[in-house]
């Protein structure tokens, strides 16, 4: 089964998103041969209340609670984030918190969002960390935000190795980068090939002299349509195992995944 983790609902704040509701997305996945997605509000990333953003998205895929799996928000400078994490799984049923530490204003190697990383672990949760959302060369003038450093990634990786851990949004440079650096270990780490399109034969090279376990499918749907990453895929250089493996064999590796994929009624 082909699972996505790296999708939205909501409303973005400079232009209106062709898919906003869960049966919007659902006709997408089904489009694609998608199985399930793990998804988050776009309005989290900018809510100053995530308990209400993350009760607002689990009652907007309520319906498709078999094939959508509700990723919440959080703010790990807010000195309640804490007890939204708690609230968010306990009371909101969520599959994890992806946060967007450039949007928030918070650095990712920060002690508070080590603190979360450890938290989830122990919850038996995946974090998410979204490197941008926007893509810099679409982003409006006066809504300039860089992707989170390479640094800040490796920071937090070495001080929450138990933490799964799934990087949304990693270019081909980033993701080499990250696999050659020394003394890091990337073995609860996944990356997404959504933004690994450029150059063409980027990720096949990646694959080639890293192999494929540690990539797994993103869409970026609504912002980007999701065949883009499937085209990759599928159509590019890169081997068959391997392309199999990113869409459907890597996640299982992960207790953690493999626990939360398994619990929709599609498995």
């Amino acid at each position: 089964m082909i699972v996505d983790f790296g999708a939205y609902l909501g409303n973005w704040p400079l232009y209106p998103l062709p898919i906003r509701d869960a049966a919007g997305l659902v006709g997408v996945m089904d489009r694609c041969g998608i199985g399930a997605a793990f998804v988050s509000l776009v309005d989290g990333a900018f809510s100053l209340n995530p308990r209400d953003a993350n009760e607002r998205l689990k009652s907007m895929v309520a319906e498709h609670a078999a094939r959508v799996l509700p990723v919440g928000s959080v703010d790990a400078s807010s000195p309640c984030w804490r007890e939204d994490v708690v609230a968010g799984i306990e009371q909101v049923g969520l599959a994890g918190f992806r946060i967007h530490p450039t949007y928030q204003g918070f650095a990712l190697d920060s002690n508070g969002v080590v603190a979360l990383a450890d938290t989830l672990a122990m919850a038996h949760r995946p974090l998410f960390v979204a490197s941008f959302i926007d893509e810099e060369r679409f982003q409006h003038p006066a809504f300039r935000v860089p992707p989170v450093s390479l640094d800040q990634i490796a920071g937090l990786i070495r001080r929450a190795p138990e933490t799964t851990i799934v990087l949304n949004n990693l270019t081909v440079e980033q993701a080499t980068a990250l696999l050659d650096m020394p003394g890091i270990s990337l073995s609860n780490v996944f990356m997404d090939v959504n933004a690994m399109d450029k150059p063409f034969s980027g990720l096949a090279q990646l694959i080639q002299h890293h192999g494929s376990d540690r990539l797994v499918y993103g869409s970026q749907v609504p912002f980007l349509y999701p065949e883009a990453p499937l085209a990759l895929l599928q159509e590019s250089t890169v081997p068959d195992d391997g392309a199999k493996a990113i869409l459907e064999q890597n996640w299982r590796t992960s207790e953690v995944l493999r626990g939360l994929v398994e619990s929709v009624s599609l498995t």
